[in-house]
């Protein structure tokens, strides 16, 4: 009998501004509390669920973990047979992370697992070279990440790969703005009609020896004040006279974010109503520098797989990595599937200029978002995809079981 994978639960943390609530939160600590709150919820242990493995990653690496899964699922209270893997590909770590356990389940390999990740970038870490010695440079030398062999600032700087899909699809300013106010706006609508918070976990801040923790279960990085002639009163962000501003990009930020998954035998035997169905991934690498374009080839692959057309998605989630990326995303995959986009099902309620983008945690976060929305709208099929650093995409199709 074929294997199916499924979906049966998912939990994150509210997304924290850089340098706010979360600011002292190690990354890989929210994400331990994550997982635990999924595990309580789920009551995954309670109804005799063993969880053979959890893949997660992030991109900016773990804030003090040496293994960077491994530290997660000690603090979450799971058993400590239960195995660790990290996977890092920049902004689809979880999205990868999410592929992965379907492919390890569909191998036989395991009946279990959860999938995610999670991001601090308030806590993000400076590394120096151990073949220098710091204590006779005053100050000790940061060493200075690269995205690509060439360390082209090009393909370091993703705002100049976002003025790069610019020129290439002549997107203008204008648009990128109403883009960016979309997401604001979808984004308070989901804020207010409680769809954001129905898979928050509550986390508990420590304020001091004195005072009682502060309990943070509210994403404060939406703007629903947003409008069209603030967001064009910004200036350019990364080169003069270019069209990326502060408003129209997505933001650093702190949290994390985790799906249950396992066979469709194993949920109905230990009670659980599936939300969706894993159908199939895709990946795919382009030019570093503009790394921004590669879910455009990702969906079409992972749809192919899947075998369906664009057309039959009743939910389309891109990571909104800039307003730009994102459009010209659409306007490559109609190229390449030949058909329209439905900017109504596109990223239905926000993104990541309005909620946030703790890197790490963005795909777990978007796949909740996936599955939510066809339940919502009773619609069958949804794609989530992510852009990645370095130049690669990534992207899953499934289809929705709550009905």
């Amino acid at each position: 009998m074929s294997r199916e994978v499924v979906f049966v639960d998912g939990m994150r943390t509210a997304f924290g501004t850089f340098g706010k609530t979360l600011r002292n939160m190690l990354g890989e600590d929210l994400a331990g509390m994550t997982l635990k709150g999924l595990v309580e919820r789920s009551k995954i242990v309670e109804k005799g669920g063993v969880v053979d493995g959890v893949f997660m990653g992030s991109a900016i690496g773990p804030n003090t973990a040496i293994n960077g899964a491994r530290w997660p699922v000690l603090a979450s209270g799971l058993p400590e047979s239960t195995v660790a893997s990290y996977i890092e590909m920049q902004c689809g770590s979880a999205i990868d992370s999410i592929n992965h356990a379907a492919w390890k389940i569909l191998a036989g390999q395991s009946d279990i697992m959860i999938a995610g990740g999670y991001e601090s970038y308030s806590q993000a870490p400076c590394r120096f070279s151990m073949s220098q010695e710091p204590f006779k440079m005053i100050p000790p030398l940061p060493i200075a990440p690269a995205l690509s062999p060439t360390r082209d600032p090009a393909t370091m700087n993703m705002g100049l790969t976002a003025e790069a899909l610019q020129k290439m699809y002549n997107i203008s300013r204008e648009a990128q703005d109403e883009f960016s106010y979309r997401s604001q706006m979808r984004m308070k609508a989901a804020q207010e009609s409680g769809f954001l918070a129905q898979d928050i976990m509550p986390v508990m801040v420590p304020q001091g020896k004195k005072k009682p923790p502060l309990e943070f279960s509210v994403d404060e990085f939406p703007r629903p004040d947003t409008t069209m002639e603030g967001l064009a009163k910004l200036p350019p962000a990364f080169i003069k006279d270019g069209t990326v501003t502060a408003g129209n990009a997505s933001g650093r930020n702190d949290g994390a974010a985790f799906v249950l998954m396992m066979t469709k035998e194993k949920a109905l035997q230990l009670g659980y109503k599936p939300w969706a169905k894993w159908l199939s991934g895709g990946d795919y690498g382009v030019d570093p520098k503009i790394m921004g374009i590669a879910p455009a080839y990702a969906v079409p692959m992972a749809l192919k797989r899947a075998g369906i057309k664009m057309s039959q998605l009743d939910v389309i989630e891109c990571n909104e990595a800039f307003a730009v990326q994102n459009l010209a995303v659409a306007a490559e995959l109609e190229k390449q599937t030949g058909e329209k986009v439905d900017w109504n099902k596109w990223n239905p309620n926000g993104g990541a200029i309005s909620i946030g983008h703790p890197n790490g945690a963005s795909g777990a976060r978007i796949c909740i978002f996936t599955m939510r929305e066809l339940a919502k709208k009773g619609g069958k099929y949804g794609c989530f995809s992510s852009c990645c650093g370095g130049g690669l995409g990534v992207a899953t199709v499934i289809e929705n079981l709550m009905v």
